[in-house]
């Protein structure tokens, strides 16, 4: 509904609340808006990083950016901005001034981002090289250009299911496999190796069900090709299980490496999207050497060289270390529990930020799914302004509640 609504005699005679007008409405929002922008210029402190990614709506490019910094520990991601960008270029230069204009709203500086998180795309590129910090390529991103090349030699039965489907979407060949089946066929998103995984996922399905569909007999895959079709539909499964692994609360940068190395071992022709040293990758010395603090391996120059914004002074001891026994030292003196390599950490503490680090950014594409159930065709004219406040205010919603609009109401 639009902030309008609360202006409506109707909508205010269903309400139990006490009548409020839209100007009231909207200035509380701002005024929670701004509590919430203090809170979170105290919380990011001076070292911090920044995810991103952009969505079009109509003739509007909107860029999400989120703050990812550290409280208590644990990592955080909070959402900065929603902010349309400049008409014209949508260049590396633009997004640059874009995150100027927003960090400074909280009082941040440019150079205070110790790195990237966006997908693995030429212009992302582009803004970590000027400013010279390191990209952390979004995994799924990754991920899916990998699946894509796997399935480009099934193509051509991928095509034929298609075709297959998009015959059943037709009125007459609908209605009559609906006679058979309440599920609806699937069409595949070209731009979404998933969409194929749901559209092979559902023909398995409804296969005994399209036979009855005359139309469309020739077109079923039969034979040799409904095998290989399996055999694919096998092999997606556990891509959909990887895709979805790296969304998951508490999986770093070590646990992704860990899974990009075993699919690469099952299926070699994606070694070149998903190798350390892949062309794709940014910054691979200083992905290596986050995977290396992970996982208390020792790191080489470059890589010590690559996190050394991360470093945190070693805490000192108060009392004196007890002598260590036989066993103990025995074990001290072996590989590294979390070691790969039985290599062994050269005593250096590093941020939790650096340890924590989001292998995704998959938080701007849930954001995308959100702000498409709020610029309704209804709310064309929705200002950008109104659009971010309300967006803004949705995505932080851990950040505010009932005490900080009581304190609203008390001003």
């Amino acid at each position: 509904m639009p902030l309008s609504e609360v202006d409506n005699e109707l909508t205010r005679d269903m309400s139990k609340w006490k009548a409020v007008s839209s100007r009231v409405l909207l200035n509380n929002m701002h005024h929670v808006a701004k509590k919430i922008g203090k809170n979170l210029e105290e919380i990011l402190g001076v070292c911090f990083g920044v995810m991103y990614d952009g969505w079009s709506h109509g003739c509007m490019h909107y860029v999400a950016v989120y703050g990812v910094f550290v409280e208590n520990g644990e990592v955080r991601v909070q959402l900065l901005a929603v902010s349309p960008l400049e008409e014209g270029s949508q260049d590396a230069d633009a997004h640059i001034k874009l995150f100027d204009g927003v960090l400074d709203v909280y009082n941040k500086k440019l150079d205070m981002v110790a790195f990237i998180v966006g997908d693995n795309c030429a212009t992302n590129q582009s803004v970590a090289t000027k400013l010279g910090v390191p990209l952390v390529g979004c995994a799924s991103h990754r991920f899916n250009l990998a699946v894509n090349r796997f399935l480009a030699d099934s193509e051509p039965l991928l095509t034929q299911v298609n075709t297959l489907m998009s015959k059943l979407s037709q009125a007459n060949n609908f209605a009559q496999l609906a006679e058979a089946t309440s599920l609806h066929p699937i069409k595949r998103n070209i731009t979404r190796w998933s969409s194929n995984f749901e559209m092979l996922q559902r023909y398995e399905r409804i296969r005994p069900q399209i036979k009855t569909v005359e139309a469309v007999e020739e077109l079923i895959p039969t034979g040799a090709s409904y095998r290989k079709l399996l055999e694919l539909l096998q092999h997606m499964k556990k891509f959909e299980s990887v895709t979805k692994k790296p969304q998951g609360d508490g999986i770093d940068l070590a646990d992704v490496r860990l899974l990009f190395d075993s699919v690469i071992a099952d299926y070699p022709c994606m070694c070149e999207q998903l190798k350390p040293t892949a062309k794709i990758v940014h910054s691979p010395v200083f992905e290596a050497a986050v995977v290396k603090a992970i996982n208390g391996c020792a790191l080489s120059s470059a890589e010590k060289a690559a996190v050394k914004r991360f470093e945190e002074p070693k805490r000192g001891t108060k009392r004196k270390e007890r002598a260590e026994d036989y066993a103990t030292q025995i074990l001290r003196a072996g590989p590294s529990k979390r070691s790969k390599t039985g290599g062994r950490s050269d005593g250096t503490i590093y941020s939790s930020l650096l340890k924590q680090l989001p292998p995704t950014s998959n938080a701007c594409e849930r954001l995308f799914s959100q702000c498409k159930r709020v610029l309704t065709p209804q709310r064309t004219s929705m200002l950008p302004a109104n659009f971010e406040l309300i967006m803004f205010l949705r995505a932080n919603r851990n950040m505010w509640g009932v005490t900080t609009l009581a304190d609203v109401g008390s001003n």
